[in-house]
């Protein structure tokens, strides 16, 4: 069944002053609800949806509500809902043809099911999207992996170029940059903070190029040896991480629960440090871990000098080719939206 066209009164104030308003005060409703207004009569429905919802947690916060924010939200739910069901069936995913498993992280995604208590201490709680029924790791083992051995041989020429990037000019940036196109918080205290920086060499779906160039080796072993986690612009994500002498990375969690993030540390010095759940260890120069980074995990360098750390994700080995075809073909829907 259509729904109803929905409409929203001319905004309270200009996108740029609600941006402005915004950037000084994250809490500022007038703004916040400026800003989902803005968005909505642009066209731009998901980012009008993360703006509604935002108005809500805001009111919501001080005793409050907003009518015309929670009665917008369930519009773009419905909306969007329905975007995804009719491009699931569309590209040959219909019903019956999804995974159990699939169709399962459907159901909760669109709150028309539960997801199972978990009684771990440290669950899986992605930020973005929850794929049920896969075990619960920590740390997972890829020793003896044809990649991993192929990939770790390679560790003696990468080390070279990643201590001539710690030596030279390479654009590293923060990690969690500022951002206008969606609601933030204080994101950690990590919001543009120089301390965790990156260097990405995949991102958004393809290599960027003039940071490639600056270290080709360590690309072209990745690109060569690994089965990445392939999702359209979403993933992989391939970067260098630098964690600033005397710096920490809080506890957090990850975007998606189908994927295990890697780490080849390349250039460690003693006293760093890394925690997923319960578990905490010391990188080893040249040695591959891998992990789920939906449970909560952090970092740390206690050490006078800076740790640079390949990052890359791939696939978690419980899913099958249907499975990944639906999860993609998901995003696919969702980045279509």
């Amino acid at each position: 069944m259509d729904l109803p066209e929905m409409t929203v009164p001319e905004p309270a104030i200009g996108e740029a002053e609600a941006e402005e308003r915004l950037r000084r005060n994250r809490s500022d409703l007038v703004a916040m609800l400026a800003k989902a207004d803005h968005r909505f009569r642009a066209g731009d429905h998901r980012a009008a949806s993360a703006f509604y919802k935002a108005c809500n947690r805001l009111a919501a916060q001080s005793g409050g509500e907003s009518d015309r924010a929670e009665a917008m939200s369930a519009w773009l739910d419905k909306r969007f809902r329905d975007h995804l069901l009719d491009r699931l069936d569309a590209g040959g995913f219909d019903r019956r043809s999804r995974h159990p498993r699939f169709q399962k992280s459907l159901d909760i995604m669109f709150g028309e099911a539960a997801r199972e208590p978990v009684y771990e201490q440290f669950p899986q709680v992605p930020q973005l999207y929850f794929y049920p029924d896969l075990p619960h790791v920590e740390f997972t083992d890829i020793g003896g992996l044809q990649w991993v051995m192929a990939l770790e041989a390679q560790f003696p020429s990468m080390r070279a170029e990643a201590l001539a990037l710690l030596e030279g000019k390479a654009d590293f940036r923060p990690y969690v940059r500022q951002t206008a196109a969606r609601p933030q918080g204080d994101v950690h205290g990590l919001l543009e903070n120089p301390d965790w920086s990156t260097l990405f060499l995949w991102e958004n779906g393809g290599a960027v190029a003039e940071h490639v160039a600056l270290c080709p080796k360590i690309f072209g072993a990745v690109m060569e040896h690994v089965p990445l986690c392939h999702i359209g612009p979403r993933a992989p994500s391939v970067m260098l991480s630098l964690l600033r002498a005397g710096a920490k990375i809080p506890p957090h969690t990850g975007m998606i629960n189908t994927r295990f993030v890697c780490h080849l540390p390349l250039v460690v010095p003693e006293t760093c440090g890394f925690r997923v759940g319960e578990t905490r260890i010391e990188w080893r120069e040249g040695r591959t871990i891998a992990f789920d980074d939906t449970v909560q995990h952090e970092a740390w360098n206690d050490s006078a000098k800076d740790r640079l750390v390949l990052i890359f994700d791939i696939w978690r080995p419980e899913l099958g080719e249907t499975e990944k075809a639906q999860i993609r073909a998901l995003f696919d829907a969702v980045d279509s939206y």
